[in-house]
């Protein structure tokens, strides 16, 4: 019998299914801490995750546009009952300000990628590496699967592409669970799973793809590469993957959040929150390479990249929204947290650093 949890989450997947536009819906949908709730009359669902006193959310809330400013008044309500002071991460722009007009702060927060695939493809000039390792993959005689588990189930695929899953971490020595996801072989919520493979039939790459907006776009969830694997394949396994979906009617891939990224400090409108994050940018790669990550991106050129924001209560000082970021990217890793909460700290601990950049 289905606990009251399942129950809310199998509700909360559904209204994603029927209302979602936003990429990060359903990925959120999957983090194991996440409380749901629901808006007035079924108008829409939020999940959040609670860090400390810190409701964070990711991702537009899940609604119709005419439904989102009752459901997030009705969400604000509900925190200030419980003095929970509510994060929105990653909303896009008219979200963001629809909830700055309630009276919460904006801070850009970092950049979508987009491929529109009626238009992409692999020429010019800024695609020239990438073109030339699809291609050199091509001839080495590697080869792309599409897998989806929703229709019918591969165990042994699934046994290979979880020692390649484990390999990975072990490598990296860390795993992140907030805003990265899982395989989910179990529970698929309609994702497709592309692999590569060399000419000798080794397993070098897994890709993962959400649906949105009822399949017309894809979002790259996960992605593990085999350690030592051929350079390159990652790039192969995501455009073999937009070519073959594009074919299946997709309209565009995305390739998911540069978290920190195109934050400009030059502007006089760079609030220090942004300068912040930029400074995270900059500065970490440890476990969580912000710059790297979004270097890889970028080797897509993608069609255009869209802002995405973080929208928090005006009562949330610095320090504590440092602490919630810190919180959330290095939550099941002890060594990552204090790396991020060390710098973060130091940061807005520091008058004299933010003094310096404010004359700059």
């Amino acid at each position: 019998m289905a606990t009251v949890r399942q129950k809310d989450r199998d509700r909360a997947e559904q209204m994603v299914r029927n209302l979602g536009m936003d990429p990060l819906q359903l990925l959120s949908l999957d983090n194991p801490d996440n409380q749901y709730f629901f808006g007035p009359d079924d108008c829409g669902v939020i999940f959040y995750t609670l860090t400390g006193k810190r409701a964070l959310s990711l991702g537009n809330p899940v609604c119709l546009a005419e439904d989102l400013d009752r459901l997030v008044r009705a969400y604000i309500d509900f925190c200030n009952r419980r003095k929970y002071r509510c994060v929105f991460n990653s909303v896009e722009e008219s979200i963001a300000e629809a909830i700055r007009s309630i009276g919460f702060l904006v801070a850009k927060y970092g950049e979508e990628g987009i491929l529109i695939l009626s238009e992409y493809d692999l020429s010019g000039g800024k695609k020239g590496a990438l073109r030339r390792n699809v291609a050199k993959l091509g001839k080495w005689g590697c080869t792309c699967e599409d897998y989806s588990p929703g229709q019918q189930r591969n165990p042994e695929l699934e046994r290979e592409i979880g020692e390649l899953q484990k390999s990975w971490h072990e490598d990296k020595k860390l795993n992140l669970t907030y805003s990265v996801g899982d395989l989910h072989f179990d529970h698929p919520c309609g994702r497709r799973y592309f692999v590569t493979r060399d000419k000798e039939g080794d397993l070098l790459t897994v890709v993962s793809l959400l649906p949105y907006r009822q399949e017309k776009g894809w979002c790259i969830d996960v992605m593990y590469r085999k350690p030592g694997g051929l350079t390159g394949a990652m790039e192969y396994t995501i455009i073999s993957a937009a070519w073959i979906l594009k074919e299946k009617g997709a309209e565009e891939i995305s390739l998911n959040i540069a978290p920190l990224a195109g934050i400009d400090t030059s502007s006089s409108d760079a609030n220090r929150e942004e300068k912040l994050m930029h400074a995270a940018f900059d500065s970490l790669d440890y476990g969580y390479d912000f710059k790297g990550l979004y270097c890889f991106k970028e080797k897509f050129a993608p069609s255009e990249w869209k802002p995405r924001f973080l929208v928090y209560d005006h009562r949330i000082s610095l320090v504590q929204l440092s602490r919630s970021i810190a919180d959330v990217k290095g939550a099941s890793n002890p060594k990552l947290w204090m790396k991020y909460g060390k710098f973060f700290l130091s940061y807005t601990l520091t008058p004299r650093r933010y003094q310096n950049e404010q004359k700059v």
